[in-house]
């Protein structure tokens, strides 16, 4: 399956782990949140944690440093080196596509890919994708924007409110949205 070559495009001029660790107040926000959720619903360390569209390895480095076993897939070259250049195990991979077993995670992180793939048909084998290579009950979690945010300017604390990034954290139950 190919990648929206302005994706490629996009990362490759931009800096993706600057924008969630500058300091930038949106980024880092971000950052902190997503992290306190994940912690909320992911089994203890060491559980196996694949981290899909898990970019430079911003969130994947901060799980390994607590001791989880972290798998970062991306679609971007350059991610994938980059995460290496931490220490993270990475590979290129589509999310539509896991060249993974079944089940063979204890939770799974979609933090990027489904805002990405425009085509709801795409979303849906991501998501079909990252419950088939989690164990039974293991989280799920899934972020998304709001489909107005690239209508606000975002700099504005009002735009932020109504495009807040939302994550979502399923199990086999019901989902939880933040």
């Amino acid at each position: 399956m190919a990648l929206l070559p302005d994706i490629t495009a996009f990362y490759d001029d931009g800096d993706e782990a600057g924008r969630l660790t500058s300091g930038r107040t949106v980024g880092t926000v971000e950052l902190v949140r997503t992290q306190e959720i994940l912690r909320a619903h992911l089994p203890p360390p060491p559980a196996a944690v694949l981290d899909v569209g898990g970019g430079p390895g911003v969130h994947a480095r901060l799980l390994a440093d607590s001791g989880y076993r972290v798998l970062v897939i991306d679609p971007v070259e350059r991610h994938v080196r980059q995460a290496r250049a931490q220490g993270l195990p990475a590979e290129v991979g589509d999310a539509r596509s896991l060249d993974l077993a079944d089940r063979s995670f204890d939770a799974v992180l979609l933090l990027g890919p489904l805002y990405h793939l425009p085509n709801a048909a795409d979303r849906a084998r991501a998501w079909l994708e990252a419950h088939r290579v989690v164990g039974p009950g293991g989280p799920v979690a899934a972020a998304a924007l709001n489909r107005y945010a690239k209508l606000l300017d975002l700099h504005s604390t009002a735009a932020l409110e109504i495009a807040a990034t939302g994550l979502r954290v399923r199990r086999d139950g019901p989902t939880t949205y933040y």
